[in-house]
């Protein structure tokens, strides 16, 4: 009988113990807001389990246009003890991708026209455009009101409905701010060139925030204990 009163006071700690030890790894326990070393960027880890990612302070001159936000999404604490970030564009679309196609016919029948409108004048991408998935039939530009002949990049005339894909790579050329993303896919659309030779193409989001938002896949951390995390070769420490 006493063995077994024992073996029940045994087992009751140890489920009392795992139980503790899944609490100090549960996402309201490393909550709060982290510092970068030497840095005024910082890491916001919410209760609700989604982050916030803060651009530094600019501490030069002359200062630009910058975002206060770099990245933001879910996060976790996974079984080894590591934190896990995923920037919320794995979770939803983001608006930056959105666009509206404006369709006319004008202008000269043996030609395609394509404007491109930005929302500002930050913009540093090439335009890419596929005629009918055609390597061949092809243009990558940085002009934003293009010309294109017909007879070159389209179909034989008789097939009036083209395939026409339209793309954006990222000019990292004099951009610092720039954290990775290289492609972004607009869209790819059936068009009758026939019935429509002029395309206005507006990207309402496409703006400085979501060209430098920074895209987090399954990005590990490491935790150091209750208040500092270990993450791009830096000590990131909570208040």
């Amino acid at each position: 009988m006493r063995k077994l009163l024992l073996m029940l006071i045994v087992a009751s700690c140890l489920i009392s113990c795992v139980s503790t030890k899944k609490s100090k790894s549960s996402n309201q326990d490393i909550s709060g807001i982290y510092n970068r070393q030497e840095s005024t960027e910082k890491l916001e880890l919410k209760s609700d389990g989604t982050y916030v990612l803060f651009n530094p302070e600019q501490s030069f001159s002359p200062v630009f246009e910058q975002c206060e936000i770099a990245s933001k999404g879910k996060w976790s604490v996974l079984s080894n003890g590591m934190l896990e970030l995923t920037s919320e564009d794995k979770f939803l679309k983001q608006k930056g991708f959105e666009y509206e196609i404006n369709k006319e016919n004008k202008l000269s029948q043996d030609s395609l026209y394509i404007q491109i409108n930005f929302p500002t004048d930050f913009h540093p991408v090439k335009l890419n455009f596929y005629f009918n998935n055609s390597n061949s039939k092809s243009i990558k530009t940085v002009r934003t009101f293009i010309v294109l002949p017909k007879s070159k990049y389209l179909w034989d005339r008789k097939i009036n409905i083209n395939q026409i894909s339209f793309s954006m790579d990222a000019d990292i050329s004099g951009t610092t701010l720039y954290k990775g993303r290289i492609l972004f896919s607009i869209f790819e659309e059936y068009i009758d060139t026939e019935k429509t030779n002029f395309l206005t193409i507006t990207l309402p989001n496409f703006d400085r925030c979501f060209f430098e938002f920074e895209p987090l896949n399954k990005e590990l951390i490491n935790i150091k204990n209750s208040n500092q995390l270990y993450w791009q070769g830096d000590i990131w420490k909570s208040n």
